[in-house]
């Protein structure tokens, strides 16, 4: 009996192991499977996407002969159109108004994919500041100066950053151009003067910090390597992380501005009165910065720099200009929910030829795309992968054996998370 209920023992034993390790078995294939699964329905939201970019390109083609095209941007409503794609049963009868099971090819049954496409354009580029021309060098030290100037923004360099490093605006600004540019030599930042080399070393600290590294001293691929900069903390981030770019031309996009603190940066840089009270007064020129990123929901698209000018010098008159007409001889009927400067705030005047030399406005070539899959498991949490991107309209790859992709328009940057 004892020698029964010793063998019974030791087959539960072996019994529970062999059925632990095969649930667990179980387990890691069906993840790697939905992970897959995953996988390939980023992809296809990553396919749709290059489509909506590629007829984006087009339609601002097309509005060089159809002014009613000019300004139109399909890609700030790309979600819901991927939903009729990629989206539930019930995403898909809200986007098309037909359910899954009356038609075919449209929905995931397995999941869901969706997209988010950001114009970058509109914010600055960090990556001009290790170009080997003292104009852009100085084009981007000016705009991050004109971007963390404001005295709300006072606090952050009056104490040290996160890992102790003490620095001002001036230093802030030299340490993320010291960490792109590509010599060794630290820059000075003044403000009557473009900034030029003062002879002495780099010497922010990297090699003292917990987790040593170096300076890139080369141009960023992804705009998160900023993080690495010293002084950029979370802070630091959290205020301005989203101002910035890596890819593109160095003057800011005036057409995909979407950043009150770049917009009143480009006010500031382009005014025709350094001394202007607008500019004097913090609360009055971000009350026009938010005026001209809402204008946009109005019709502005500012196609051109004096568009942005006039707006900026008048944004009452602006919206007052958008009262809807009657018949003939009718007054204009006014229009409701139009937003309104505060009262005592007036605008600004610009200079054209300053404006010209910060920002310009066109079609919008660059755009980060956030593009995922998702499958779900329940009672489990859904398995994701997200594929982050970078797509430029006019690059053409240098692809000799395929014709297919050597079209103009193409990743710059692709990352799987």
């Amino acid at each position: 009996m004892l020698a029964v209920i010793t063998a019974v023992a030791i087959c539960l034993v072996i019994v529970n192991g062999f059925g632990t390790s095969t649930t667990i078995d179980i387990m890691q294939s069906r993840n790697n499977l939905d992970q897959m699964r995953a996988h390939f329905l980023a992809r296809s939201s990553l396919n749709l996407t290059e489509l909506i970019v590629r007829l984006q390109l087009r339609l601002d083609t097309a509005s060089a002969d159809f002014q009613q095209l000019q300004g139109v941007q399909i890609t700030d409503f790309a979600d819901p159109l991927m939903a009729a794609f990629g989206g539930d049963e019930e995403q898909v009868q809200a986007a098309i108004g037909l359910s899954m099971s009356q038609t075919k090819g449209l929905g995931a049954s397995i999941g869901t994919f969706g997209v988010r496409i950001t114009p970058v354009d509109g914010k600055i580029n960090v990556n001009c500041g290790g170009s080997t021309a003292v104009g852009e060098i100085s084009l981007v030290a000016r705009s991050l100066q004109s971007l963390i100037y404001p005295p709300a923004f006072d606090p952050i360099f009056e104490g040290p950053d996160a890992d102790g490093w003490r620095r001002d605006r001036r230093t802030q600004v030299a340490a993320i151009i010291d960490y792109v540019d590509s010599n060794q030599s630290r820059i000075e930042i003044r403000d009557d003067k473009p900034p030029e080399s003062t002879g002495g070393p780099e010497d922010y600290g990297y090699e003292n910090l917990k987790d040593q590294y170096k300076p890139r001293n080369n141009k960023m691929d992804s705009v998160s390597e900023l993080k690495l900069v010293r002084g950029v903390d979370d802070r630091f981030w959290t205020l301005f992380g989203g101002a910035f770019r890596v890819w593109g031309g160095c003057k800011v996009n005036l057409r995909a501005l979407d950043d009150a603190k770049v917009v009143a940066a480009v006010i500031s840089l382009s005014a025709k009165d350094a001394n202007d009270p607008v500019l004097r007064d913090p609360a009055a020129l971000w009350a026009i910065a938010n005026l001209v990123i809402t204008a946009k929901q109005f019709g502005f698209y500012f196609v051109e720099p004096g568009e942005f000018a006039t707006f900026v010098k008048d944004p009452a008159a602006a919206f007052a200009g958008l009262a809807g007409g009657g018949e003939e001889g009718q007054p204009a009927a006014p229009v409701t929910g139009l937003p309104q400067l505060p009262p005592g705030i007036k605008g600004i005047e610009l200079d054209t030829a300053k404006l010209n030399q910060v920002a310009s406005s066109g079609t919008i070539e660059n755009y980060q795309v956030e593009a995922w899959g998702e499958v779900n498991r329940e009672p489990f949490m859904p398995a994701r992968r997200t594929l982050r991107a970078f797509w430029n309209q006019k690059h053409v790859n240098q692809q000799s054996r395929n014709p297919q992709l050597t079209k103009t328009g193409a990743w710059l940057y692709l990352r799987e998370e």
